[in-house]
């Protein structure tokens, strides 16, 4: 066997195996980032709690953004400025976790009973209006059942 022929493939082995070893070092690199999601949710949820809020947080990493909080409050009459709430949420967390956030989202769940349905808004009252009537339905639908559902009502109004 040629000495030119074990040098390139002694190369090529050498070169395989840089590749293999940067390729593992960044995956293992990875779970870092589940660790600074939990520190955020951990922190928003903290900041909540002293507010007397029970929220439900969850973190997620967007590529090419960021980690965004995702957050679930009953609906209460403080969280009509809830772009406030995100400004000094989003700096407590720069501050406790040193992580920038690339977006707050908010779900405010609709509750059957509320003690004080003036606090509750207008999308309360409407919603339980609408409730009566029986042709009226409240449930679940496939992205796909919505766009149809918004051709149809674009087709009845003419504007399609």
């Amino acid at each position: 066997m040629d000495i030119s022929v074990i040098v390139t493939f002694l190369g090529i082995t050498v070169a395989i195996a840089t590749l293999v070893y940067m390729i593992g070092s960044k995956l293992l690199k990875r779970p870092g980032k589940n660790k600074d999601l939990k520190k955020v949710a951990d922190v928003t949820t903290v900041y909540f709690r002293e507010s007397d809020v029970d929220a439900k947080v969850d973190c997620v990493f967007v590529e090419g953004r960021g980690v965004v909080v995702l957050i679930e409050v009953d609906p209460q009459i403080r969280f009509r400025s809830s772009y406030i709430i995100e400004q000094t949420l989003k700096e407590q967390i720069q501050r406790l976790t040193g992580k920038q956030l690339a977006g707050v989202f908010w779900r405010f769940p609709m509750v059957d009973k509320i003690a004080d349905a003036a606090h509750a808004g207008p999308a309360y009252a409407a919603s339980k209006a609408k409730v009566e009537d029986l042709h009226y339905d409240v449930g679940e639908v496939s992205w796909e059942e919505y766009e149809r559902a918004m051709k149809e009502e674009k087709i009845r109004q003419g504007e399609a």
